[in-house]
């Protein structure tokens, strides 16, 4: 498939169910990994030294007194009144905290870095008026901890006002709010730019996060210049980036696909959210662990999710981790313990980053799979992931890829990737699957 043929695809296969492909009396079901529905932590408006929300507001306050004095604040900017109670900066030694727990507690997802957030300084050049060690400490921080189980990406380059490549100027104009319509041509330079300076300081980014609706108005030119930019800087065939939300009761997330070309291995993933800010945003917004999981683990918007077998994506904004006594912290560790809870044998959901969906949906919907015989599946993909998991409808006594016998398993819980377990007359098996081609072949029970 290329792009000549359609602009992008939804991934085909999106519950535990899966779609299946026959031969005769055998099929094959492309599953969730390891059967288990993916879970992720999205931050967003994260960043070294400092608070981008206390610069967002301020910002735009004085934004709108020169543009539109007669018009009330909204958003954020409502906010105005607190600043004095918010921090300019958050500190290194919390982003070690924050990041440490998520490691211990195997929450996993994206963190935002903005490059040049709100003007302030750039990334890779240092924050006039704040402790140079600070910024070193954070980048240390930021690639030894939160790195190891978060992709991390820029938010574009402020997260404010944009920015003039010729002059490093801000302009009057906003990444998120007016610039959501910007020339096709800029797109590309502008993405480009904020994944160079965080790779200036050791960072390649698997991706990109939209600040607000950016590229929102041209999203096949915003995927497209996403994929270019993250060939360019990162030789990166296989980015994602974050710009959607699906909130409603009557919507169900999924994976779409962007500028397919199979024969190149080039894809760009659509990772969309499936739960609202309810961390506290700011610090001074709406915080309620029940509207993603309630206590009797029946309410909220997650378990509705997790039900249909969805990606399962939680959005949240760095400052209410730490601003006004972290509601947002509190929220999170109340939501991870009914999370446990609600699968206490970890047998339905797995934490994965949000590259690794990506990848994983791009394995899964434009892998050739073909059912040679009863016994014999073939795999041709130019789309690597891990856990690749297939579903069989016989029973197996023993399973190879390609060389290798898989290790039988007795439950759920043990079946991880390089194994194989037996349901009935069904037989589950995970594995990494590479770029090439896979050969899967069975010895069923009574052979």
């Amino acid at each position: 498939m290329n792009t000549s043929r359609k602009q992008f695809i939804k991934a085909a296969v999106l519950g535990g169910v899966g779609a299946s492909l026959a031969a005769e009396s055998a099929s094959v079901t492309v599953c969730n990994p390891l059967l288990r529905t993916p879970l992720s932590l999205i931050i967003d408006d994260s960043c070294p030294v400092i608070n981008k929300a206390y610069y967002w507001i301020k910002q735009r306050h004085e934004w709108r007194l020169r543009h539109a004095p007669d018009k009330p604040g909204s958003g954020w900017e409502r906010h105005f009144d607190k600043l004095d109670k918010m921090p300019n900066t958050i500190p290194s030694a919390f982003a070690a905290k924050w990041g440490e727990w998520c490691g211990e507690q195997g929450v996993r997802g994206k963190f935002s870095m903005v490059p040049f957030p709100a003007g302030v300084g750039r990334i890779d050049r240092g924050f006039d008026g704040f402790p140079k060690n600070e910024l070193r400490d954070w980048l240390r921080v930021t690639k030894e901890i939160i790195w190891q189980n978060f992709d991390l990406t820029p938010e574009m380059l402020t997260h404010t006002r944009v920015v003039d490549l010729k002059t490093w100027q801000l302009t009057d104009a906003w990444e998120q709010g007016e610039w959501v319509d910007p020339p096709v041509e800029l797109l590309t330079d502008y993405i480009t730019t904020a994944m160079q300076l965080l790779k200036n300081v050791g960072i390649t980014c698997e991706g990109v996060t939209s600040p607000g609706a950016f590229g929102k108005k041209k999203e096949s030119a915003y995927a497209r210049a996403v994929l270019d930019a993250a060939l360019r800087v990162n030789k990166n065939p296989q980015p994602f980036y974050f710009l959607h939300m699906k909130l409603s009761a009557k919507e169900l997330p999924d994976v779409p696909l962007w500028h397919v070309d199979n024969a190149n291995g080039r894809a760009v993933a659509s990772i969309i959210g499936c739960a609202g800010d309810w961390f506290g945003a700011t610090g001074f917004d709406t915080a309620n662990a029940d509207l993603f999981i309630t206590e009797d683990l029946r309410g909220g918007r997650l378990p509705s999710v997790l039900e249909k077998e969805r990606p399962c994506i939680l959005v949240g904004h760095w400052p209410c981790f730490y601003v006004n006594d972290g509601p947002g912290f509190k929220v999170l560790k109340e939501v991870k313990r009914r999370l446990d809870a609600y699968d206490p044998d970890r047998t339905k959901t797995l934490w994965m980053k949000n590259s690794e969906i990506g990848h994983y949906w791009m394995a899964r919907t434009l892998s050739d799979i073909k059912v040679e015989s009863a016994d014999r599946v073939q795999i041709q993909t130019k789309f690597p992931t891990r856990n690749f998991t297939l579903g069989l409808d016989v029973a197996a006594k023993r399973v190879k890829v390609d060389k290798r016998d898989l290790w039988q398993v007795s439950s759920r819980r043990d079946f991880r990737a390089g194994t194989f377990l037996v349901e009935g007359r069904r037989t589950f098996l995970a594995f990494d699957l590479p770029t090439g081609k896979t050969t899967v072949t069975m010895i069923k029970e009574g052979s």
